[in-house]
């Protein structure tokens, strides 16, 4: 049965169908049975969001089965962040756990990637409407992969892919240009591990790098790029479960930092700094929230990012003082919530929050935080 409910920090109280979930502090989001998607009750481990049918709004791409074989969708927003139409992506069931989504054959519309377990990455090309065609696999690609990013990693203005693997070496395949990519060749260290991926420009040279988060007492670690080349550089005291990663500037000094998530609650903040030399690290956070997702936004509209948890249990919301203090409150009812995305739903100019359940529906949380302080 689809339940809907409305809560203050972490109070709960049942409230009309014009449900949210407010905290505290000001956040209000939208929680409702017609922002809900994916009521087969997937494994769903990751979701993308992407405007794949030319519309001017965001849809979204879920990756479904993480272990077990089960079926990706293509879901495509009406305009208000209702998903009322979806498509396949792909013909047959797999075991997905990430969606790359870009242009990867240069004709201008949004192309997708499909990253697996235990199973070559897929290559699906969009055919102008979000809706997609089998291309390749892409070769020697299958392991233990949890998670991927495609970025332009060597200044050719061509999409390449990083794959980050659980078990065995993390691996970078450039990419072609007509769809397909080359060879992989593997990141230059042990790569065990991985489990969470990002991106973006930490030493303020042109050029984007990435930090891999790491499970199973290995070091997390810095990949500064060097012209297409990764050089590693590991975290300090980052040794444990870090199961996602993300690179936002949460402190106020202009310099991106980095947030680790460990599968236990807590977190750590490496403080960005020029040229990206990064030192030890600030711990925030609660033992036992069981976090497995995370993304960074602006819930409340005053210029710093905010972090949104998906967790095991019920989610958080951890609000951003502006020099990376944080408020932290739980939300909602207890979901096993894999994967999480930030992006602006309905128009509004606002970030909302799709949430990607395991085992039960998916949702589209709406933001309404600022206009809630304007009224």
């Amino acid at each position: 049965m689809l339940k809907y409910q409305k809560y203050y920090a972490i109070l709960l109280v049942v409230s009309s169908p014009s449900a949210s979930l407010a905290t505290d502090e000001g956040i209000d989001l939208r929680d409702h049975p017609f922002w809900q998607f994916d009521l087969e009750e997937n494994r769903t481990a990751d979701v993308t969001l992407a405007d794949v049918d030319r519309d001017g709004d965001l849809d979204i791409l879920t990756a479904n089965g993480r272990h077990w074989a089960e079926q990706d969708f293509v879901y495509l927003n009406s305009g208000d962040g209702r998903m009322l139409e979806a498509n396949y992506l792909g013909n047959a069931k797999s075991a997905s756990y990430t969606i790359q989504a870009g242009d990867v054959d240069g004709n201008g519309t949004i192309d997708a990637v499909v990253v697996r377990d235990k199973l070559d990455a897929v290559v699906y090309l969009n055919d102008g409407t979000g809706r997609y065609v089998f291309s390749a696999e892409i070769k020697d690609s299958k392991g233990h992969a949890r998670s991927a990013a495609m970025f332009d990693a060597d200044s050719d203005d061509i999409l390449d892919l990083v794959i980050a693997t659980r078990r065995g070496q993390d691996m970078i395949y450039k990419g072609g240009g007509n769809g397909g990519f080359h060879v992989g060749a593997p990141l230059p260290d042990t790569g065990f591990g991985s489990t969470g991926l990002a991106t973006g420009d930490l030493d303020d040279d042109g050029d984007i790098d990435m930090v891999i988060a790491r499970r199973d007492d290995a070091e997390s670690v810095i990949m500064f790029n060097q012209a297409g080349s990764f050089l590693p550089f590991p975290l300090a005291e980052s040794k444990g479960d870090h199961r996602q990663v993300v690179i936002a500037e949460l402190t106020g000094d202009k310099y991106p930092d980095i947030v680790l998530a460990d599968t236990d609650g807590s977190f750590l903040i490496y403080q960005g700094s020029p040229k990206g030399a990064f030192q030890k690290p600030r711990t925030f956070g609660t033992v036992g929230d069981n976090v497995q997702a995370l993304t960074s936004i602006d819930f409340d509209g005053d210029g710093d990012l905010d972090l949104f948890a998906g967790c095991d249990g019920r989610n958080i919301i951890f609000q951003n003082n502006g020099k990376g203090i944080f408020d932290r409150q739980e939300i909602g009812e207890e979901a096993d919530s894999y994967g999480v995305a930030a992006g602006d739903l309905n128009g509004d100019g606002l970030s909302d929050i799709v949430v990607a359940n395991s085992g039960s529906a998916n949702q589209v949380l709406l933001n309404r935080s600022v206009k809630k302080q304007e009224n």
